[in-house]
């Protein structure tokens, strides 16, 4: 019997440290998937002016880790926000124009994870990013479209709550991009919300 109690508290104490020591070098796992729902807001006047500059954004992301604490990884979003403003016909006239916008970026980012207790992780991160934008406005059914391909970059942060192979969290992020093509005006934006994901 003292030597089932004995295997017992060796095991429970194995077990324990592999625990943490998997948490001290793999805070997020050796690799996680997460869904992410944020709000979008952009930053430039004229995406305000045609009531485009704000909505729902819907994102993946996977990441794998490289070396402790140092995370690779992809995220890919969507976005699709619909206003109307109102703007001058082909005859002259003041007329309500229905505008839409397709926003969906594609990036690549490394990010930090820092453990700060054994069930909370911070992480911090940058990447590069190509998105593709396309613009709408329909007048008397008329549909106007333009699209275009922006590169650009990103920086971010979360904070995320593990529990066992999940985790949930919260979410910020501020990326800019090069010029919409024809215009002088960019699609900067910045994103705030949340995310629930799996380690593995």
């Amino acid at each position: 019997m003292k030597k089932l109690l004995l295997f017992v508290l060796v095991s429970v104490i194995v077990m324990t440290s592999t625990a943490v020591y998997a948490a001290q070098k793999a805070p997020l796992g050796l690799g996680n998937i997460a869904v992410k729902l944020d709000y979008i807001g952009f930053t430039e006047d004229i995406l305000s002016d045609v009531d485009v500059d704000q909505g729902l954004f819907i994102g993946l992301e996977g990441y794998v880790q490289l070396v402790p604490a140092l995370y690779l990884g992809a995220e890919v979003g969507y976005a699709n926000p619909e206003g109307s403003f109102l703007g001058i016909d082909p005859w002259g006239y003041v007329a309500k124009i229905n505008s839409e916008l397709t926003f969906v970026p594609i990036e690549l980012n490394l990010k930090y994870a820092i453990p700060a207790t054994s069930n909370l992780v911070f992480d911090l991160g940058a990447g590069a990013s190509y998105t593709y934008v396309e613009e709408e406005a329909t007048l008397f059914g008329i549909v106007s479209r333009a699209d275009d391909w922006l590169f650009g970059g990103q920086v971010f942060a979360d904070m995320n709550y593990t529990t066992g192979i999940f985790f949930i969290g919260i979410n910020g992020k501020y990326q800019i991009t090069e010029d919409f093509e024809g215009g002088n005006y960019s699609y900067n934006n910045w994103r705030v919300g949340g995310q629930i994901g799996v380690m593995f």
